[in-house]
Protein backbone atom coordinates (compact mmCIF):
# COMPACT_ATOMS: atom_id res chain seq x y z
CA UNK A 1 0.00 0.00 0.00
CA UNK A 2 1.10 3.66 -0.85
CA UNK A 3 2.08 5.53 1.81
CA UNK A 4 0.57 9.00 2.07
CA UNK A 5 3.05 11.80 0.84
CA UNK A 6 4.44 13.86 3.69
CA UNK A 7 3.38 17.26 1.88
CA UNK A 8 -0.57 15.88 1.38
CA UNK A 9 -0.30 15.09 5.78
CA UNK A 10 1.49 18.08 6.44
CA UNK A 11 -1.18 20.10 4.43
CA UNK A 12 -4.02 18.11 6.50
CA UNK A 13 -2.31 18.93 9.68
CA UNK A 14 -1.93 22.99 9.06
CA UNK A 15 -5.62 22.74 7.53
CA UNK A 16 -6.64 21.14 10.87
CA UNK A 17 -4.62 23.62 12.75
CA UNK A 18 -6.24 26.78 11.03
CA UNK A 19 -9.75 25.01 11.61
CA UNK A 20 -9.32 24.87 15.05
CA UNK A 21 -7.63 28.55 15.25
CA UNK A 22 -10.74 29.91 13.69
CA UNK A 23 -13.34 28.28 15.47
CA UNK A 24 -11.71 28.33 18.88
CA UNK A 25 -10.50 31.62 18.89
CA UNK A 26 -11.87 35.11 18.66
CA UNK A 27 -11.65 35.00 15.21
CA UNK A 28 -15.03 33.46 15.00
CA UNK A 29 -16.67 36.09 16.17
CA UNK A 30 -17.52 37.72 12.60
CA UNK A 31 -18.85 34.92 11.59
CA UNK A 32 -21.02 34.30 14.96
CA UNK A 33 -22.32 37.61 14.10
CA UNK A 34 -23.21 37.00 10.59
CA UNK A 35 -24.96 33.62 11.00
CA UNK A 36 -27.06 34.87 14.32
CA UNK A 37 -27.74 37.93 12.13
CA UNK A 38 -29.13 36.11 9.48
CA UNK A 39 -30.97 33.58 12.34
CA UNK A 40 -32.67 36.54 13.70
CA UNK A 41 -33.82 38.17 10.98
CA UNK A 42 -35.81 34.80 9.60
CA UNK A 43 -36.92 33.55 12.62
CA UNK A 44 -39.00 37.08 13.16
CA UNK A 45 -40.07 37.92 9.90
CA UNK A 46 -39.57 34.79 7.81
CA UNK A 47 -37.07 33.95 4.51
CA UNK A 48 -37.56 37.06 2.92
CA UNK A 49 -34.80 37.21 0.90
CA UNK A 50 -35.58 40.50 -0.25
CA UNK A 51 -35.23 42.35 3.19
CA UNK A 52 -31.67 42.07 2.69
CA UNK A 53 -31.50 44.27 -0.58
CA UNK A 54 -29.91 47.22 -0.11
CA UNK A 55 -31.55 49.32 -3.08
CA UNK A 56 -35.50 48.05 -2.44
CA UNK A 57 -38.56 50.10 -2.01
CA UNK A 58 -40.07 49.15 1.00
CA UNK A 59 -38.42 50.98 4.07
CA UNK A 60 -40.30 48.45 6.49
CA UNK A 61 -36.87 45.85 5.67
CA UNK A 62 -34.79 48.22 7.00
CA UNK A 63 -36.91 48.50 10.23
CA UNK A 64 -36.79 44.61 10.39
CA UNK A 65 -33.01 44.63 9.80
CA UNK A 66 -32.34 47.14 12.40
CA UNK A 67 -34.97 45.41 15.25
CA UNK A 68 -32.68 42.11 14.97
CA UNK A 69 -29.66 44.18 15.88
CA UNK A 70 -29.65 43.43 19.42
CA UNK A 71 -30.31 40.04 19.88
CA UNK A 72 -27.16 39.50 17.51
CA UNK A 73 -25.14 41.62 20.08
CA UNK A 74 -26.70 39.48 22.54
CA UNK A 75 -25.96 36.26 21.26
CA UNK A 76 -22.39 37.46 20.32
CA UNK A 77 -22.07 39.01 23.97
CA UNK A 78 -23.23 35.79 25.53
CA UNK A 79 -20.50 33.95 24.01
CA UNK A 80 -17.75 36.60 24.65
CA UNK A 81 -18.71 36.16 28.45
CA UNK A 82 -18.77 32.45 28.50
CA UNK A 83 -15.74 31.95 26.94
CA UNK A 84 -14.11 34.24 29.40
CA UNK A 85 -15.67 32.22 32.05
CA UNK A 86 -14.55 28.83 30.51
CA UNK A 87 -11.01 30.43 30.58
CA UNK A 88 -10.09 31.91 33.88
CA UNK A 89 -13.32 32.62 35.57
CA UNK A 90 -11.74 35.40 36.81
CA UNK A 91 -14.47 38.21 36.47
CA UNK A 92 -16.53 35.69 38.94
CA UNK A 93 -15.83 35.80 42.93
CA UNK A 94 -13.75 32.76 44.24
CA UNK A 95 -14.79 33.11 47.75
CA UNK A 96 -18.02 31.70 49.19
CA UNK A 97 -18.92 35.27 50.28
CA UNK A 98 -18.05 36.73 47.21
CA UNK A 99 -20.27 34.59 45.33
CA UNK A 100 -23.35 35.01 47.90
CA UNK A 101 -22.61 38.86 47.31
CA UNK A 102 -23.06 38.81 43.65
CA UNK A 103 -26.15 36.64 44.20
CA UNK A 104 -28.02 39.18 46.42
CA UNK A 105 -26.83 42.14 44.15
CA UNK A 106 -28.49 40.43 41.01
CA UNK A 107 -31.73 39.38 42.90
CA UNK A 108 -32.15 42.50 43.98
CA UNK A 109 -31.44 44.28 41.50
CA UNK A 110 -33.46 41.96 39.01
CA UNK A 111 -36.77 43.29 39.82
CA UNK A 112 -35.69 47.08 38.57
CA UNK A 113 -33.95 45.77 35.11
CA UNK A 114 -37.42 43.59 34.53
CA UNK A 115 -39.59 46.63 34.87
CA UNK A 116 -39.80 48.40 31.79
CA UNK A 117 -40.48 45.00 29.64
CA UNK A 118 -42.94 44.36 32.50
CA UNK A 119 -44.66 47.96 31.65
CA UNK A 120 -44.28 46.78 28.05
CA UNK A 121 -46.71 43.88 28.49
CA UNK A 122 -48.65 45.58 30.58
CA UNK A 123 -49.61 48.09 27.79
CA UNK A 124 -50.06 45.33 24.98
CA UNK A 125 -53.09 44.13 27.22
CA UNK A 126 -54.09 46.93 27.95
CA UNK A 127 -54.62 48.08 23.84
CA UNK A 128 -55.85 45.87 21.59
CA UNK A 129 -54.95 48.48 18.76
CA UNK A 130 -51.22 47.84 19.80
CA UNK A 131 -51.70 44.04 20.20
CA UNK A 132 -53.03 43.96 17.03
CA UNK A 133 -50.21 46.50 15.60
CA UNK A 134 -47.44 43.71 16.84
CA UNK A 135 -49.71 40.46 15.12
CA UNK A 136 -49.27 42.38 11.99
CA UNK A 137 -45.66 43.84 12.09
CA UNK A 138 -44.30 39.65 13.53
CA UNK A 139 -45.77 37.37 11.06
CA UNK A 140 -46.24 34.05 12.76
CA UNK A 141 -49.03 32.23 15.12
CA UNK A 142 -47.28 34.10 17.95
CA UNK A 143 -45.87 36.88 17.85
CA UNK A 144 -45.85 38.04 21.33
CA UNK A 145 -43.75 34.60 22.32
CA UNK A 146 -41.39 36.10 19.92
CA UNK A 147 -41.15 39.11 21.39
CA UNK A 148 -40.92 37.27 24.85
CA UNK A 149 -37.98 35.08 23.79
CA UNK A 150 -36.32 38.04 22.27
CA UNK A 151 -36.67 40.31 25.70
CA UNK A 152 -35.79 37.07 27.86
CA UNK A 153 -32.68 36.93 25.89
CA UNK A 154 -31.67 40.64 26.27
CA UNK A 155 -32.13 40.40 30.21
CA UNK A 156 -30.33 37.14 30.17
CA UNK A 157 -27.41 39.07 28.36
CA UNK A 158 -27.80 42.44 30.32
CA UNK A 159 -28.05 40.23 33.63
CA UNK A 160 -24.47 38.42 33.07
CA UNK A 161 -22.73 41.58 31.75
CA UNK A 162 -23.65 43.39 35.30
CA UNK A 163 -22.87 40.28 37.02
CA UNK A 164 -19.26 40.91 35.55
CA UNK A 165 -18.78 44.31 36.67
CA UNK A 166 -20.65 43.49 40.37
CA UNK A 167 -18.03 40.28 40.20
CA UNK A 168 -15.07 42.49 39.76
CA UNK A 169 -16.33 45.33 42.25
CA UNK A 170 -16.93 42.34 45.18
CA UNK A 171 -13.20 40.87 44.54
CA UNK A 172 -12.03 44.42 44.80
CA UNK A 173 -13.81 45.18 48.47
CA UNK A 174 -12.65 41.78 49.31
CA UNK A 175 -9.02 42.56 48.66
CA UNK A 176 -9.45 46.27 49.92
CA UNK A 177 -8.80 45.51 53.69
CA UNK A 178 -5.89 43.27 52.88
CA UNK A 179 -4.01 45.67 51.27
CA UNK A 180 -4.83 48.70 53.70
CA UNK A 181 -3.46 46.26 56.22
CA UNK A 182 -0.22 46.45 54.66
CA UNK A 183 2.43 47.89 56.54
CA UNK A 184 5.79 47.37 55.44
CA UNK A 185 7.37 46.91 51.58
CA UNK A 186 6.65 43.59 50.03
CA UNK A 187 8.54 41.16 48.19
CA UNK A 188 9.06 41.79 44.34
CA UNK A 189 7.47 38.72 43.45
CA UNK A 190 3.95 38.95 45.43
CA UNK A 191 3.91 42.50 44.85
CA UNK A 192 4.18 42.23 40.57
CA UNK A 193 1.23 39.41 41.55
CA UNK A 194 -1.02 41.91 42.77
CA UNK A 195 -0.03 44.17 39.99
CA UNK A 196 -1.19 41.77 37.70
CA UNK A 197 -4.17 40.59 39.52
CA UNK A 198 -5.23 44.83 39.80
CA UNK A 199 -4.81 45.14 36.04
CA UNK A 200 -6.85 42.24 35.24
CA UNK A 201 -9.29 43.52 37.38
CA UNK A 202 -8.92 46.74 35.13
CA UNK A 203 -9.32 45.37 32.13
CA UNK A 204 -12.31 42.91 33.15
CA UNK A 205 -14.19 46.29 34.46
CA UNK A 206 -13.30 48.32 30.78
CA UNK A 207 -14.46 45.27 28.80
CA UNK A 208 -17.90 44.54 31.40
CA UNK A 209 -18.57 48.67 30.37
CA UNK A 210 -18.16 48.08 26.86
CA UNK A 211 -20.14 45.25 26.47
CA UNK A 212 -23.36 47.48 28.57
CA UNK A 213 -22.83 49.89 26.18
CA UNK A 214 -23.06 47.85 23.11
CA UNK A 215 -26.16 46.08 24.50
CA UNK A 216 -27.72 49.26 25.82
CA UNK A 217 -27.25 50.61 21.58
CA UNK A 218 -28.27 47.49 20.12
CA UNK A 219 -31.35 47.70 22.57
CA UNK A 220 -32.15 51.67 21.07
CA UNK A 221 -31.84 51.14 17.42
CA UNK A 222 -34.40 48.43 17.45
CA UNK A 223 -36.77 49.46 20.03
CA UNK A 224 -36.64 52.46 17.22
CA UNK A 225 -36.63 50.66 14.73
CA UNK A 226 -39.80 48.52 16.00
CA UNK A 227 -41.54 51.99 16.89
CA UNK A 228 -41.42 52.72 13.17
CA UNK A 229 -42.88 49.32 12.28
CA UNK A 230 -45.82 49.85 14.68
CA UNK A 231 -46.15 53.32 13.29
CA UNK A 232 -46.62 51.97 9.79
CA UNK A 233 -48.85 49.59 10.44
CA UNK A 234 -51.32 52.19 13.01
CA UNK A 235 -53.65 54.12 10.68
CA UNK A 236 -53.97 57.28 13.00
CA UNK A 237 -53.60 61.63 11.79
CA UNK A 238 -50.71 61.51 14.15
CA UNK A 239 -48.12 58.98 15.20
CA UNK A 240 -49.13 56.76 17.51
CA UNK A 241 -45.98 55.78 19.32
CA UNK A 242 -43.61 58.93 19.74
CA UNK A 243 -39.89 58.95 20.62
CA UNK A 244 -40.13 59.83 24.05
CA UNK A 245 -40.01 56.74 25.80
CA UNK A 246 -37.65 55.06 23.11
CA UNK A 247 -35.42 57.82 24.28
CA UNK A 248 -36.58 57.57 28.43
CA UNK A 249 -36.18 53.54 27.94
CA UNK A 250 -32.27 54.28 26.87
CA UNK A 251 -31.46 57.28 29.83
CA UNK A 252 -33.23 54.26 32.18
CA UNK A 253 -31.13 52.10 31.28
CA UNK A 254 -27.93 53.87 30.94
CA UNK A 255 -28.71 55.43 34.77
CA UNK A 256 -28.15 51.59 35.68
CA UNK A 257 -25.25 51.30 34.24
CA UNK A 258 -24.20 54.04 36.02
CA UNK A 259 -25.25 52.98 39.51
CA UNK A 260 -23.21 49.49 38.62
CA UNK A 261 -20.29 50.78 37.47
CA UNK A 262 -19.28 54.25 39.41
CA UNK A 263 -19.05 52.56 42.44
CA UNK A 264 -17.07 49.54 40.72
CA UNK A 265 -14.66 51.89 39.63
CA UNK A 266 -14.28 53.77 42.78
CA UNK A 267 -13.02 51.21 44.20
CA UNK A 268 -10.79 50.16 41.64
CA UNK A 269 -9.22 53.46 41.81
CA UNK A 270 -8.75 52.89 45.72
CA UNK A 271 -6.99 49.27 45.55
CA UNK A 272 -4.82 51.42 42.81
CA UNK A 273 -4.23 54.06 45.39
CA UNK A 274 -2.70 51.48 47.33
CA UNK A 275 -0.63 49.57 45.33
CA UNK A 276 1.00 52.96 44.00
CA UNK A 277 2.10 53.15 47.81
CA UNK A 278 3.62 49.97 47.75
CA UNK A 279 5.51 50.19 44.80
CA UNK A 280 6.81 53.42 45.71
CA UNK A 281 8.20 51.64 48.93
CA UNK A 282 9.35 49.08 46.72
CA UNK A 283 11.59 51.82 44.39
CA UNK A 284 15.02 51.38 44.56
CA UNK A 285 16.53 54.12 46.39
CA UNK A 286 13.12 55.27 48.02
CA UNK A 287 13.05 59.19 46.79
CA UNK A 288 14.32 61.65 48.89
CA UNK A 289 12.60 65.39 48.01
CA UNK A 290 8.78 65.96 46.89
CA UNK A 291 9.74 66.26 42.97
CA UNK A 292 11.31 62.67 42.82
CA UNK A 293 8.55 61.19 45.24
CA UNK A 294 6.24 62.98 42.83
CA UNK A 295 7.41 62.22 39.48
CA UNK A 296 7.51 58.31 40.77
CA UNK A 297 3.88 58.52 41.86
CA UNK A 298 2.91 59.44 38.69
CA UNK A 299 4.49 57.22 36.99
CA UNK A 300 2.82 54.68 39.05
CA UNK A 301 -0.15 55.92 38.43
CA UNK A 302 -0.09 56.26 34.60
CA UNK A 303 1.15 52.18 34.77
CA UNK A 304 -1.80 51.25 36.51
CA UNK A 305 -4.05 53.42 34.63
CA UNK A 306 -5.26 55.55 37.46
CA UNK A 307 -4.94 59.26 35.90
CA UNK A 308 -8.72 59.06 34.29
CA UNK A 309 -11.91 59.52 36.18
CA UNK A 310 -14.68 57.68 36.44
CA UNK A 311 -16.85 60.06 34.27
CA UNK A 312 -14.46 59.83 31.49
CA UNK A 313 -14.36 56.33 31.64
CA UNK A 314 -18.36 56.16 31.64
CA UNK A 315 -18.56 58.44 29.15
CA UNK A 316 -16.11 56.19 26.97
CA UNK A 317 -17.50 52.93 27.29
CA UNK A 318 -21.30 54.60 26.55
CA UNK A 319 -19.94 56.32 23.41
CA UNK A 320 -18.88 52.61 22.02
CA UNK A 321 -21.77 53.08 19.99
CA UNK A 322 -21.80 56.72 19.51
CA UNK A 323 -21.14 56.83 15.12
CA UNK A 324 -23.98 54.30 14.72
CA UNK A 325 -26.66 56.13 16.92
CA UNK A 326 -26.04 59.55 15.38
CA UNK A 327 -25.77 58.61 11.95
CA UNK A 328 -29.08 57.31 12.10
CA UNK A 329 -30.86 58.91 14.93
CA UNK A 330 -32.73 60.84 12.81
CA UNK A 331 -33.91 57.64 10.61
CA UNK A 332 -35.06 55.89 13.43
CA UNK A 333 -36.25 58.11 16.00
CA UNK A 334 -37.79 60.35 13.09
CA UNK A 335 -41.62 60.16 11.65
CA UNK A 336 -42.50 56.62 11.17
CA UNK A 337 -44.51 57.13 7.89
Amino acid sequence: MPKPREGSASFWREAGAAFALVFRTPLAIYLLYSLTFLASLFAMYGADIQGLAYLHSRQANLWRMLTVIAPTAWVTTLVILFSDFERNRSAWPRSRKGRMTLTLCILLGLPISVLPLVAQYVAWRESPLMAAAVSSVVPGSNPHLKMLITNMLGLTTATLVASGVIGVHTQLRERLPEFRQRTGPLNAGALDQDVRWYQQQEALLKQSLALCAITIGSSILSVGAMRNLLNQSISTPTEALPTAPVLGYGVYYTGLVASIYLPAHKSLKDVGNLLVEQLLQQSPGNPTTWKQRYEEQQAARAWLGLQGSAIQDLQQGLSVLTPLLASISSLILGPGG
